[in-house]
């Protein structure tokens, strides 16, 4: 029921991307790359702002470590793209992606940069999440991801972020030098 539901929200988006200006083409094939080069971005200034402590650099470590359990994840599940499931034209060539789509590794890339992100630097929350869910939808938009593989992408970035996260802040408690009894109590920073 959910992968018939998803294929036809597949089909729907696919076919009005089809139809779409080329110069539409262009801009969602430049985003479906380009967006993670901006939540990287986002996570080198906020290490920047921050005092470049090293467990800020833990949202970049989060999307690369997505992309790959995406990928040991695809080989699990075996799920053909929908580009090569289904014979309707789409805006990007099947033939140059990947056989397996199951989970999206842009989508779950995007989900672990952006939560890492937003747990780190509340401000900015709204914006890196945004950014996720049109990386999530210009995958779709192209042509090589059903909606089910975004939403699988998203919740394994998801908590994969949130271990990350965890570990980092677990790493750091660790390497905060006790209290000086001459100079009283560590002040938080």
């Amino acid at each position: 029921m959910l992968i018939d539901l998803s294929a036809d929200w597949y089909r729907a988006i696919a076919s009005w991307a089809a139809g779409t200006p080329v110069w539409a083409h262009h801009v969602a094939l430049f985003a479906t790359q380009g967006l993670l080069g901006v939540l990287a971005a986002l996570t080198v200034l906020s290490w920047w702002r921050a005092g470049r402590r090293p467990q800020l650099l833990v949202p970049l470590l989060a999307g690369a470590l997505g992309w790959v359990l995406a990928d040991l994840v695809k080989e699990v599940f075996q799920q053909p793209r929908p580009c090569h499931a289904m014979p309707i034209e789409t805006v990007r060539a099947c033939a140059e992606v990947s056989v397996w789509s199951l989970p999206s590794g842009h989508s779950t890339a995007a989900a672990a940069l952006a939560v890492a992100l937003a747990l780190q630097w509340r401000r900015i929350a709204a914006l890196a999440l945004a950014i996720a869910v049109l990386e999530g939808f210009s995958r779709i938009f192209i042509g090589v991801h059903y909606p089910h593989d975004v939403l699988a992408g998203f919740i394994l970035g998801a908590v994969l972020a949130v271990v990350c996260t965890r570990l980092g802040w677990r790493a750091r408690s660790r390497g905060t030098p006790a209290p000086d009894a001459r100079r009283g109590p560590a002040r938080p920073r």
